[in-house]
């Protein structure tokens, strides 16, 4: 093989590697390949592209389809593996232990049926064929929800792939989605930024990734420009799937889709989707439900058996298959008693409120999100583009010691309505009236004089500092629109300069960027060099960055002539006076600043960090960032349904605060904090302030991260949003993070829960009125579903203790199970939300899946519906005037089908009641709910096409099924329509006289309780508070200043332990008091057992009336010395 054959050279397409040999060197970081096919530069020749791009000629081939580079190199889009197939899901569905004895009780019944002569002319057959089909059927309908639920895993990883990156194509700067990338494609890549493809960096400033999804390392890898063969140092080799967690660069796109190291792996790894905690929850429930019902089935088995016994014994005739058809019986009830349609509810509740979601801009990347944000108390909320519209614009400005407005077009008329309030020297230093500044348009800049306007000298300092410093990008649209590429604020700073007639990107190439530092939210200041034309070796460093933390950097200014001259105490509080004034009028202030440095840029020492000292300012600019129409709507929703909003923002105080009560956040007396004042806070101050803080001005990640730390020791639930890349920790620690979709990083995307596509506070509103929309439809189907499970168990177990035949053979029975789990968890899930679910207050935490009113519900439907079902079986015959032969089976089944029928009605009309649980009007939205109207039509058309269709043939009759008279029609509809008024009647209950815990407290005890003697919930919920907080402690385990209340130290005397009456607010406030900043997390949990046995023993001793004051023991305070008797 020759030696270009041996480099990979291709002659296919006419370009000068092939893709394998492009793969091999990435995956081998082979820098002697690279060299031999002549570094960087014969990469890029070989690739036909250049630092500038793709050339517009390839661009404009084929409608800039690019599909000779695709076909050479192949796209970039991920191929996952395959989901399970249908058929897989199916066997795994019949894997289920009831499915599978239920379906070999049907065929042993099937052959008996067959074999036995008697059997056969009987069509004792037709019963065992019955069963297994309407077994398929159920199994058919939970693996077709499982496969939707596969695919649309599947369809979220996709939309989770397709992001919009930054490249250079034809000399632009473009914005294109990640999926559109090609080899050759120079990408631009900054702090933040998930790699879309595998590349070669051709430009550098400091760029660091984080390689930890490929290497599992979570160390930063430094990365460089390869220099040539020399260079054994440089790591120029930059891999999909990794993060830029530092720095700015570009890189040329050298392996994309599975031929990228990210593609690859992804393509051999299986995920597979997972449970949410509610689902868990619902799971456990399942079972336990399922265990009463297998102790139901049990004794029902028992006792038809004993009485199968003594009847065979006194009559002589031993008949083998009624012990069979005991069994089918009995496993039946099982099957109908364990509510597989719980799990099945809260996938399709999840999948529609995801879908649904998607369309209100709410792309959920954790299902789990759409369970908790309904619980969510506490929201922390940027500023930028979540509260505002991020649209910025420089309306005003302090430049040269003259405050100018801005307009974005022609010439600037001074609105007399407006007072100047820009401070001079003389204002700051004596309070004498200040001189009005300088205001202009662009046309007043062209023609600007040395005195009364910008000097050329001043307008191209600046318009060199604006675009040098800076990583954003305008682009035009085809419709004249400007799009903003990057940082809004830098874009605001562009738009400027290319007001005043300068091409910003021209600039740049005549000023190319030498070395970059990056904004940093500690620094909160962004700086660049670039060559200063005429003075070789002299670099100027061009800053900006919040005025508080230049200011004290300042040691000169430049004049609107262009002269510099000192900058003085006196212009320095003239300075911080007119920032003042721009942020209390809620303006974004920046300050621009320069400083000529003569220190070669090899002396990597010195130019470590950025010589931020001696700086000459050029002024300070004021941007305007409206507030959204409908943030004030939302942050009013958001708090009517108890959620605390609050704004973290990097913005001084004073704008903080205006913005913040523009959108209705701050109220009067409102508590306003900035970061380094909260940073200096001790554990009591938090613990006092922190729910009250309404604005956390001058904020960083780190205050944003302790914050949401704070409000969860502190019981609450918590949603915060992001944008940066240091934010990803606050992200991932809250139960719900939101991540912005167009201002967001990356990283901040991959940390969230759910990404904002429109960065809108609305769109989060709209996720809290989801996320409780779910909760309650999953309560709603629970309640439904339970006083069928209660009434068909009770009812088939009560027959069988009478010696009746049970009412309610395996096919009916089936039938309606497939009702409750298939139809119900489909109709009842489906609902669109009710507005009004965001005038109630959070779930909180540890609101339990049966609430007070559920069970009030329940008890009342369930002892209505037993007693029909009772009555018609053991006086049916009597009240609908049938009369039968001893050997007309026909006759005997009469009462059976009108009980089955009535028990049908009784739950379609139960299903109607179910929409509301303590709401009077259960109508209220209906003819909105249209999949629910749906599936209650077709429920009843069904049912009666079963009884008419199904009752005349010999199937019915092996199945129990047959034709009814026109009055048991009448009665069952009358019957299962009674359901609504007796809801009506169960809702005037007061729950004060009913069981079972509160949402807003779950431990209290009602007055029924207390009367009946009720065992206390308290252990109960404490147990509860335990394992879960273990559990997010054990997920968290990386939890920083502040130690989870629920699993602290706790140092109370015993008169505190009874005092607190098993509160766990008060146990909390207890804990924190004596709250450690760390600990061991064993030695803690075993504080917290012997803390509840502590309470368990209190509570004992106080209900036998032995607690302080009662002569038999004494309680004494630890900090008494004396014994106790």
């Amino acid at each position: 093989m020759d030696g270009d054959a041996e480099r990979g050279v291709a002659r296919k397409h006419d370009f000068g590697v092939k893709q394998q040999a492009l793969a091999h060197m990435i995956e081998a970081r082979d820098t002697a390949w690279l060299a031999s096919i002549g570094g960087t530069d014969g990469l890029l020749d070989a690739l036909h592209t250049s630092p500038a791009g793709l050339s517009r000629e390839e661009l404009a081939e084929d409608g800039g389809s690019l599909s000779a580079r695709a076909e050479a190199f192949g796209t970039n889009r991920l191929v996952y593996p395959d989901p399970k197939s249908f058929f897989s899901l199916l066997l795994a569905a019949f894997k289920d232990l009831t499915i599978i004895i239920l379906c070999v009780a049907a065929v042993v019944s099937l052959v008996l049926g067959v074999a036995l002569p008697e059997k056969r002319e009987e069509f004792g057959y037709l019963e065992g064929i019955a069963i297994v089909l309407v077994v398929l059927v159920v199994v058919v309908v939970q693996a077709s929800i499982d496969y939707s639920k596969e695919r649309k895993f599947r369809e979220l990883n996709s939309v989770k792939d397709n992001y919009d990156v930054t490249v250079r194509r034809g000399g632009e700067t473009v914005s294109i989605p990640a999926d559109s990338l090609l080899v050759g494609d120079i990408l631009k890549v900054a702090a933040g930024d998930k790699l879309a493809a595998d590349g070669l960096l051709i430009e550098s400033s400091k760029i660091k990734t984080n390689e930890s999804a490929m290497t599992g390392e979570p160390i930063d890898i430094g990365k460089d420009v390869w220099m040539g063969p020399d260079d054994e140092e440089s790591d120029p080799f930059l891999l999909s799937g990794t993060t830029i967690s530092e720095g700015v660069g570009h890189l040329v796109v050298v392996a994309t889709g599975t031929h990228s190291q990210w593609g690859i792996i992804l393509s051999k790894l299986i995920e597979e989707p997972v449970d949410t905690p509610l689902q868990k929850r619902l799971d456990r429930l399942a079972w336990n439900i399922g265990k009463i019902g297998i102790v139901m089935a049990t004794l029902t088995f028992a006792v038809s058996m004993l009485r199968w016994i003594v009847e065979s014994s006194q009559d002589g005739e031993w008949d083998g298959t009624q012990v069979l058809k005991f069994f089918i019986d009995s496993v039946t009830i099982v099957v109908v008693a364990i509510p597989e349609g719980l799990p099945l509810a809260i996938t399709l509740g999840l999948a529609f409120a995801q879908k649904k979601m998607m369309q209100d801009m709410n792309l959920v990347r954790r299902l789990e999100a759409c369970e908790t944000m309904g619980s969510a108390t506490q929201l922390n909320a940027d500023k930028t583009g979540t509260l505002t519209a991020n649209r910025m614009t420089v309306v005003e400005s302090y430049l040269g010691g003259a405050k100018l407005l801005h307009q974005a077009d022609g010439p600037a008329a001074r609105d007399p309505s407006v007072p100047d309030k820009s401070a001079t020297v003389a204002d700051a230093a004596t309070g004498e009236p200040a001189e009005v500044g300088v205001v202009f348009s662009p046309a007043d800049v062209a023609g600007a004089g040395t005195e009364s306007g910008l000097s050329r000298t001043f307008r191209e300092t600046f318009a060199v500092n604006v675009a040098v410093n800076s990583q954003a990008n305008l682009q035009v649209k085809a419709n004249g629109l400007v799009e903003h590429l990057g940082s809004k604020t830098e874009c605001a700073l562009l738009q400027l300069i290319e007001s005043w007639g300068y091409s910003y990107a021209a600039v740049r190439v005549a000023a190319p960027p030498t070395r970059i530092w990056l904004f940093d939210s500690t620094r909160k200041r962004m700086s660049s060099t670039s060559a200063l034309p005429g003075r070789p070796g002299v670099q100027r460093l061009h800053t900006k960055g919040a005025p508080e933390t230049l200011v004290p950097l300042l040691s000169y200014q430049m004049g609107l002539d262009g002269r510099i001259a000192p900058f003085t105490d006196a212009d320095r509080a003239a300075l911080v006076l007119n920032v003042d004034r721009l942020a209390e009028r809620g303006l974004r202030t920046l300050l621009l600043a320069y400083r000529d440095v003569d220190v070669p840029l090899d002396d990597k020492v010195f130019w470590d960090t950025a010589p931020e000292t001696d700086l000459t300012l050029l002024g300070v600019v004021g941007i305007k960032d409206p507030i959204r129409p409908e943030t004030l709507e939302a942050v009013r929703l958001l708090k009517g349904a108890g959620v605390n909003v609050r704004m973290v923002t990097g913005d001084n105080v004073l704008t903080a605060s205006f913005i913040a009560r523009e959108a209705g956040i701050l109220d009067e007396g409102g508590v306003v904090l900035d970061g380094p004042t909260f940073r200096k806070m001790s554990q009591e101050e938090l613990d006092a302030v922190a729910i009250k803080i309404q604005v956390l001005a001058r904020s960083t990640p780190t205050d944003k991260l302790a914050l949401v730390k704070q409000h969860k020791r502190m019981g609450e639930v918590v949603a915060v949003t992001g944008d940066g890349t240091n934010d990803a920790p606050a992200l991932k620690e809250a139960d719900v993070g939101f991540a912005l979709g167009l201002a967001g990083t990356e990283v901040a995307k991959e940390a969230c829960d759910i990404v904002i596509l429109d960065d809108n506070i609305q769109s989060m509103a709209k996720a809290v009125l989801w996320g409780r929309s779910v909760f309650w439809s999953i309560r709603k189907f629970l309640q439904f579903q339970l006083v069928v499970n209660v009434v068909a168990v009770s009812l088939n177990f009560i027959s069988a203790c009478a010696g009746e035949e049970l009412p309610l053979g395996p096919v009916p029975l089936l039938w309606v199970n497939m009702i409750m789990d298939s139809m119900g968890a489909l109709a009842l899930a489906t609902e669109p939300p009710r507005p009004d679910l965001m005038k109630q207050k959070p779930f909180g935490r540890f609101a339990p899946l049966i609430n007070r009113g559920m069970y009030r519900n329940i008890i009342f439907l369930s002892i209505y519906q037993l007693a029909v079902c009772l009555v018609l079986q053991f006086a049916g015959g009597s009240l609908f005037d049938i009369t039968c032969a001893e050997d007309d089976d026909d006759c005997h089944k009469i009462i059976p089908s009108i009980i089955f029928n009535t028990f049908v009605f009784m739950q379609i009309f139960s299903e109607i009641n179910a929409r509301r649980i303590t709401e009077k009007n259960i109508f209220a939205g209906i003819f909105h709910s249209y999949y629910f109207g749906t599936i209650i039509i077709i429920t009843t058309i069904i049912q009666v096409l079963l009884m008419l269709l199904v009752g005349r043939t010999s199937v019915g009759r092996a199945i129990r099924i047959v034709t009814i008279p026109g009055s048991g029609w009448v009665a069952s509809i009358i019957l299962g329509a009674l359901i609504l008024p007796v809801g009506f009647i169960a809702r005037l209950w007061p729950l004060a006289w009913s069981i079972g815990p509160e949402d807003g407290d779950p431990l209290a005890m009602s007055k029924l309780e207390k009367l009946l003697h009720f065992p206390v919930r308290r252990r109960k919920g404490m147990d509860l508070l335990a394992a879960e907080q273990e559990e997010r402690d054990r997920d968290n385990a990386e939890v920083g200043p502040f130690v989870s209340a629920a699993t602290g130290p706790l140092d109370a005397t015993p008169a505190e332990l009874a005092a607190t009456d098993g509160d766990l607010n008060k146990i909390n406030s207890l804990r924190a008091r004596s709250q450690p900043l760390g600990g061991d997390p064993e030695a803690a949990r075993l504080r917290l057992r012997v803390f509840v046995h502590a309470i368990a023993f209190v509570n004992v001793v106080q209900r036998g009336g032995l607690l302080p004051g009662s002569p038999a023991i004494k309680v004494v305070d630890s900090s008494d010395d004396s014994p106790s008797p």
